[in-house]
């Protein structure tokens, strides 16, 4: 059994370096030179509630069914405290845009449906799919040979693929 299926059953154990680094991540961002960018796309999408228990009530829904990881990612985050979002109307973009869109289909940091939706508010973009990987960073990071070699063939053309193009993992 892992060490969070452990956790989520009230069994005391030490997380691993690799997950108490990620759980440190999770839980103070500060250290990373990501955090600050990130705060600014994620709290100018939309205001987020400034009432704690708003928070508290989502935490609490969550804690059955995700005991661990629903209190972390329900509880109260920078944009409650972010200034004046979003500060700006969102950017309009021509439907006729042609973008080769990456997506991984298990991708939590930008899901997979978000990537379909921009995908069919741009008409002319083209879904690059990789199928059953649980992955953020899909071309040049993972390391799929088939993902790669499409995303190289369109920058070296500037030619989009033939349709919707999907990769296994």
């Amino acid at each position: 059994m892992g060490v969070l299926d452990k956790a989520a059953k009230g069994v005391a154990v030490e997380p691993t370096p690799e997950l108490a680094g990620l759980l440190r991540f999770a839980l103070d961002a500060s250290s990373s030179p990501l955090a600050s960018p990130a705060a600014a796309i994620i709290c100018g999408d939309a205001a987020a509630s400034r009432d704690p228990e708003v928070y508290w009530r989502d935490i609490e829904r969550s804690r059955a069914r995700h005991p661990l990881f629903g209190p972390m990612t329900n509880n109260i985050a920078p944009c409650a405290f972010w200034p004046e979002s979003p500060r700006e109307q969102p950017t309009t973009i021509a439907n006729d845009t042609p973008a080769l869109i990456v997506s991984a289909t298990g991708d939590t940091a930008t899901t997979y449906r978000g990537s379909r939706a921009m995908h069919g508010l741009l008409t002319g973009s083209r879904l690059l799919t990789l199928q059953g990987a649980i992955v953020h960073g899909v071309f040049g990071e993972y390391g799929n040979a088939c993902v790669d070699a499409k995303v190289n063939a369109y920058l070296e053309s500037g030619r989009l693929p033939t349709g919707n193009p999907t990769c296994r993992k």
